[in-house]
């Protein structure tokens, strides 16, 4: 499968369709809103899988906001284009006498190993080092663990648990190996990594999550001590498009049931976690971490 990167004006390179964002230099001028230094993503560049909409999309905006460079990854290139460029106007709308800092899009099944090689390859050669990597590809599924059958159990693990293993994979070994940057990584998780959510029946969903957050602790064990902080972000309820689909087929009384299980009685907005996921990617939690 051709992994195939994207732009605004077109570039064509060894058989790969390219577009970019253009910027006026490699270093994006510093943001006039102040912020402690410490917060800063000038000049750094976040890949995010699973960016072309949800929770990865307002994690790559946050990023983008905060002054860095962004590479989006998903399986349509169609819908990355589009999700860089709505994330571009939203910059562009809160900053309008600065520059908008790069961003790139990427069709990339991240199920499939060449796949990730190629597209992360491409990754590097377009921005020559990565900074930070949030892993936001999953999918959700509401059946009785009894009816499951295995190859729908199997497509959630592959999606939820095997992307990131080959993404990270690729990630630790840049960051290690070539270019020894001490960097952040990020795993999104879930509360159902710990909980067992009501009154939805997702056995298979719930394992897959805390899989992923054990994947973080064990590769922040493995990797901490080599400068590279590895985290997961385990968000609860969240009024996501992946979720606004799942609750057309739920009905209300399924919300219903979750706000009271929630102190504030009311799910989160994507948004919520921006704040949240620009301070897990920068250089302030020096400790590793795991929001739930």
């Amino acid at each position: 499968m051709m992994m195939r990167s994207s732009p605004f004006w077109p570039l064509f390179s060894q058989g790969i369709r390219h577009r970019v964002l253009p910027r006026s230099s490699l270093l994006t001028p510093r943001r006039t809103v102040k912020t402690l230094p410490s917060f800063s993503l000038e000049n750094k560049t976040c890949v995010v899988t699973g960016s072309a909409r949800g929770l990865g999309k307002e994690f790559l905006t946050a990023f983008a906001l905060s002054g860095a460079r962004g590479a989006c990854i998903d399986l349509s290139q169609k819908d990355c284009e589009a999700s860089i460029a709505s994330i571009a106007s939203q910059v562009q709308n809160a900053y309008p006498d600065d520059p908008v800092p790069e961003l790139r899009a990427y069709e990339c099944n991240a199920t499939i190993e060449s796949d990730v090689k190629s597209t992360w390859a491409k990754v590097v050669e377009d921005f020559g080092k990565v900074d930070v990597l949030v892993t936001a590809a999953g999918i959700v599924d509401n059946v009785e663990a009894e009816n499951y059958e295995y190859a729908r159990w199997r497509k959630m693990l592959d999606i939820n648990i095997e992307q990131g293993h080959f993404v990270l994979a690729e990630e630790g070994r840049e960051m290690l190996t070539w270019h020894n940057i001490q960097g952040s990584i990020i795993l999104i998780a879930s509360m159902s990594a710990t909980i067992c959510v009501r009154p939805q029946k997702q056995a298979a969903y719930n394992t897959s999550k805390g899989a992923v957050q054990m994947l973080a602790k064990s590769l922040a064990t493995e990797w901490g001590p080599r400068g590279i902080r590895v985290n997961s972000l385990s968000p609860g309820y969240m009024k996501t498009d992946l979720i606004k689909g799942l609750l057309e087929n739920e009905g209300k009384e399924l919300v219903g049931s979750w706000e009271r299980d929630i102190p504030m009685g009311r799910m989160a907005e994507p948004h919520e976690l921006r704040g949240t996921i620009v301070w897990m990617a920068s250089k302030f939690p020096t400790k590793p971490v795991n929001p739930a």
